[in-house]
């Protein structure tokens, strides 16, 4: 970072991605010992999307905006690497090796969404995606706080329609799109003709969800 684009940059970015990951330890410490269990080997796994994540904070903050070069191909890699390598093996190792747990479901929910309001930020700071597609990543944590007036944290989500994943498919695709550091032409039509079309699509889901939970499990 420092020999592509300085000390400053590369001083911004090793304190952006330093603070998220000590925030994010501090939080899994917190679930820990309210769930009163160990981490696994699994879940090591889980909160390497965390890293995944600390890296687009810390390209927040340096204050590069560039999708090509290193910190294009640094932030798109991780992304990649915890939205789908990391998203997909994980829950599939847990199952086979009996390692599923309670704080598990929710290191793995809590690790996606942030991985996605960090890859959402990105995208519409320098992937050319308009600002309101950070609202439903950001609208997923008010209606979590909401729901959990009425709802324990645990049931808020033990009933998922089945239109919740493709939405998140979808939005998650957007977003790996308009970060691209490859992206052509074609690509770029593809997510501007893309981003009016999912990212209201997903707000609307987020909020039918929501509602949903409230008939189900609330008082």
């Amino acid at each position: 970072m420092r020999r592509c684009y300085g000390r400053k940059e590369a001083s911004r970015f090793a304190v952006g991605s330093g603070l998220a990951i000590l925030a994010q330890q501090a939080l899994v410490g917190v679930a820990a010992s309210r769930k009163n269990a160990r981490l696994t080997a699994v879940d090591a796994m889980t909160l390497s999307r965390g890293l995944a994540a600390a890296v687009m904070v810390g390209l927040l903050v340096s204050g590069v905006r560039a999708r090509s070069g290193l910190a294009g191909w640094l932030g798109w890699g991780s992304m990649v690497y915890g939205s789908i390598l990391c998203d997909w093996l994980d829950g599939p190792i847990a199952r086979r090796l009996g390692a599923t747990s309670e704080l598990g479901a929710v290191l793995d929910l809590e690790g996606d969404s942030w991985l996605t309001l960090a890859t959402a930020t990105s995208a519409a700071t320098w992937g050319g995606l308009p600002r309101y597609s950070v609202a439903a990543p950001l609208m997923r944590y008010a209606l979590l706080v909401a729901a959990m007036r009425r709802i324990p944290y645990e049931r808020i989500y033990a009933d998922e329609p089945p239109w919740v994943r493709p939405l998140c498919i979808a939005q998650m695709a957007l977003f790996t799109a308009a970060l691209a550091p490859f992206g052509a032409a074609g690509t770029r039509l593809s997510v501007r003709l893309a981003t009016p079309i999912v990212a209201p699509l997903q707000l609307l889901g987020m909020l039918g969800q929501y509602r949903r939970s409230q008939r189900i499990f609330g008082p």
